[in-house]
């Protein structure tokens, strides 16, 4: 296998889906790592993820991943049950979600700087996704030195209160930082976009993408002070999951293209969120076709 241009770290699920007819849909395949790297080899098939799994991880899901190219070598087994959830959608477009594991099981299978395979180490861009802080903290830690490489940053929402100097030293470690608009507004107490996207730049991120869901996003290069309002791209949505792993999988395969046009990366980010939201589950990123998202990239920007 050619080593990986991008890599994602972050978690794989198992999601028990209960649609809003009542039809069941047992073990599917989820988790933020699988949607931003299905979303991310839409423009840049050089990208692998590293998410630890259980000893109960199923065969079924493994054929899958293969069936779709991926590799399997960054995907470390622990010596726990794997990631668990229930996902009953309403008929509104409304999900109630059933954690079947605690905080404990997703730090514990939450990637580590050794769950990283060598080969996967000289990634030009390594997004760290949603995780516990402590795992979050220590991959950047473990990574930041490292030269040629620029640290992509989402944040776990759920543990912001009372860790928001820790947060705010973990930001300033991280070349892009991708927070959603309900984190931001939590880290800094207001809702005025380009004030937060300054003050996050002025920790440390070159580039600060916030993504403000049915607002669109807003892209700010801190060294040019050039802010990018980019709307979503239109199409419906049935389910939200995955939006965000899946906008900034396609942002970063993107920019890997090419590092100046910030405006390109963020309308494939969005081209790859519509896949996710167009139906149930990360079904549809399964399905979703290089050549379609590209095709849809240049339309949706030449407008022709």
């Amino acid at each position: 296998m050619t080593n990986p241009r991008l890599v994602c770290l972050g978690n794989l699920t198992i999601d028990d889906v209960v649609l809003p007819d009542g039809t069941e849909r047992p073990g599917c395949t989820g988790g933020d790592a699988l949607y931003a790297c299905l979303a991310a080899r839409l423009f840049e098939p050089r990208t692998e993820m590293v998410a630890p799994v259980g000893c109960d991880w199923p065969a079924s899901i493994s054929d899958q991943i293969r069936a779709a190219c991926l590799s399997e070598t960054g995907l470390s087994s622990r010596n726990i049950l794997s990631l668990h959830n229930r996902v009953a959608y309403d008929a509104d477009g409304g999900r109630v979600w059933t954690l079947y594991n605690g905080d404990d099981a997703f730090h514990t299978l939450s990637p580590t700087i050794s769950d990283i395979p060598a080969s996967y180490l000289d990634a030009e861009i390594v997004l760290i996704l949603a995780m516990t802080l402590d795992a979050q903290i220590d991959l950047v830690a473990g990574l930041k030195d490292r030269p040629n490489r620029l640290i992509a940053l989402d944040m776990q929402e759920d543990y912001i209160c009372g860790n928001e100097e820790r947060l705010r030293r973990m930001i300033g470690d991280c070349d892009i930082f991708m927070p959603s608009a309900d984190e931001a507004q939590q880290l800094l107490g207001h809702t005025d976009w380009q004030a937060a996207a300054r003050a996050f730049a002025n920790l440390g991120p070159s580039i600060v993408v916030l993504k403000l869901g049915a607002e669109g996003v807003l892209v700010h290069e801190r060294p040019t002070d050039r802010m990018i309002r980019i709307p979503p791209f239109p199409g419906s949505v049935v389910d939200t999951t995955g939006a965000g792993d899946s906008f900034c999988g396609g942002f970063l395969a993107a920019l890997l293209q090419n590092r100046c046009d910030l405006e390109q990366a963020a309308r494939a980010g969005a081209v790859a969120a519509a896949f996710a939201v167009s139906d149930y589950g990360a079904d549809p990123m399964f399905r979703a076709k290089s050549d379609e998202a590209v095709e849809r990239l240049r339309t949706w920007r030449t407008g022709s």
